[in-house]
């Protein structure tokens, strides 16, 4: 059922919603389409509409990134300004990777938000690197301020 709460939670997370695209939900969750002119069949210009919005978003998320940037890529699936369903299949990929390749380093905590919260030490065991090493790294490539500095909730 289509109702403004079904989409907000389809938009926010990034799903598809009975007929609607991800890309279609979010964008008529943006644009603020009543959910009546959602309904099968829709309008031409409701079509037209959520079809520009979509683009538009597309555009911002992909728009000057070189094609084998995925340092930009990853940083932009990070960047919650951008929608969730441009966004998840990056994180997906990512979350499968870090299972892969690394099947022992488990997150020891949450944040706020729930994103999974991962010791300095354990990672860099992880990469075969050292904490100072990495800490470095974060420095030369300005994501130093991307470390965790907020509350974090310890996992049992």
């Amino acid at each position: 059922m289509i109702n403004h709460d079904t989409i907000k939670q389809a938009a926010e997370s990034g799903t598809g919603l009975d007929h609607l695209t991800q890309g279609q939900v979010w964008a008529a969750y943006k644009a603020s389409v009543k959910p009546k002119h959602l309904r099968q069949p829709m309008r031409h210009s409701v079509i037209l509409l959520l079809a520009s919005v979509e683009q538009k978003a597309r555009q911002a998320f992909f728009g000057g990134v070189e094609r084998d940037d995925a340092e930009e890529m990853i940083s932009r699936a990070y960047d919650e300004q951008h929608p969730m369903f441009l966004r998840g299949p990056i994180l997906e990929t990512l979350q499968e990777g870090m299972e892969t390749f690394f099947p022992d380093l488990k997150a020891t905590a949450v944040d706020d938000d729930g994103n999974a919260v991962y010791r300095l030490d354990q990672l860099a065991k992880a990469l075969g690197s050292t904490e100072e090493e990495l800490l470095a790294l974060a420095k030369e490539k300005g994501v130093d301020n991307r470390l965790q500095t907020k509350p974090i909730h310890t996992l049992h």
